[in-house]
């Protein structure tokens, strides 16, 4: 032991050149209820119960390590791996759970159908590696698609589990995750940035077996001082196609968003429409939101489907905040409203 230990140190001395590796994580966990047995909202039942990993939640608990190497001349190789777990059970969680009002079989956090992970894959979350510099950031594995990122970037919750945007139109599409993804990111230019991000054919995540597709995400974006705006839009070729277009404004007192979106199917037909509207408020260590977030095509003849969220948060600390969530699910895609309420916890480590 001591002999590889001095080896260790004088390849140290040597100068040579090691990745910087950090662990981190969240936790996050709530109590509440839904006034519906049959899955509201994600549960099992109508009952007091704990809540994790959950559409109720804030966010989903999760582990994961990231890590660069400095490479010389300003280029970096770097790489994250990421999985979530349930801290109800303990068990991992993948892609599993239930987008608020969203068509059956799509899957909470707005996760991928075709890119939906088991709950016993280490790293259902993030598995990437790529390399970034000057020329801003390539990185390839499973991820968060451009389109997500364009949405977060002035979503009001910060991309919770109960976002009404993220519940209502799924980050413009499919989910904010892609297997087999390319992703490219523009360094940020005078406030203007980029992303574009390509899935391919032949790894068979969209399409069928006899004729897998590929999947193309844009973005285009402005952030400087109080305005947020961005575009993305992705398309599956000769299928799904959606378009987000949003953003934020800070007045100091609050802060407003507004965004509209639109999916169309393979044949140019548009399944969904509609948009978000929403303020927050922050008092001190308190912050307050509302938004709403309303789909014009609904799957009921009788209704549009309209989901209402309130949200309080206090912070604890810089990295633990207690929350306080009801959202209302309403009557459209799914066969009837559906409100509930969660009171939680949630530790950035």
């Amino acid at each position: 032991m001591k002999k590889t230990l001095i080896a260790l140190a004088a390849l140290a001395a040597t100068g040579a050149s090691f990745a910087q590796v950090t662990m981190y994580g969240v936790a996050d966990v709530a109590v509440g209820a839904v006034d519906k047995k049959a899955g509201g909202l994600g549960l099992p039942s109508d009952k007091f119960q704990a809540i994790a990993s959950n559409v109720l939640n804030n966010g989903n608990s999760r582990f994961g390590m990231k890590g660069s190497e400095e490479l010389g001349g300003g280029l970096k190789a770097n790489f994250n791996f990421e999985g979530g777990f349930s801290l109800a059970t303990g068990a991992t969680v993948g892609g599993s759970g239930q987008i608020l009002g969203a068509p059956s079989g799509a899957v909470m956090g707005a996760e991928s159908a075709a890119g939906t992970i088991p709950g016993t894959t280490l790293f259902s979350r993030t598995a990437t590696v790529g390399l970034s510099g000057g020329f801003g950031s390539l990185d390839i594995g499973r991820q968060l698609t451009t389109s997500f990122f364009s949405v977060a970037s002035w979503e009001l919750t910060g991309t919770a589990n109960y976002s009404v945007v993220a519940n209502q139109f799924g980050f413009g599409g499919p989910g904010p995750r892609d297997n087999a993804a390319v992703r490219y990111s523009t360094p940020a230019m005078g406030g203007f940035n980029a992303g574009l991000m390509y899935v391919p054919e032949g790894d068979g995540i969209y399409g069928t077996a006899a004729n897998p597709k590929g999947k193309y995400d844009l973005s285009i974006g402005y952030g400087a001082g109080p305005v947020v705006v961005s575009l993305a839009t992705n398309k599956v070729d000769s299928g799904t196609e959606g378009t987000v277009l949003g953003g934020s404004y800070n007045f100091g007192v609050a802060k407003v968003a507004l965004s509209y979106t639109t999916v169309k199917n393979g044949a140019g037909t548009k399944t969904t429409e509609g948009y978000s509207l929403g303020a927050s408020m922050p008092m001190g260590a308190f912050t307050f939101t509302f938004d709403m977030a309303q789909d014009t095509i609904s799957r009921a003849a009788s209704s549009t489907d309209t989901n209402y969220l309130l949200e309080a948060k206090y912070a604890l600390s810089k990295r633990t905040f207690v929350y306080g969530v009801y959202s209302f699910d309403g009557k459209g895609k799914a066969a009837e409203d559906v409100s509930g309420y969660a009171l939680g916890l949630r530790h950035n480590f």
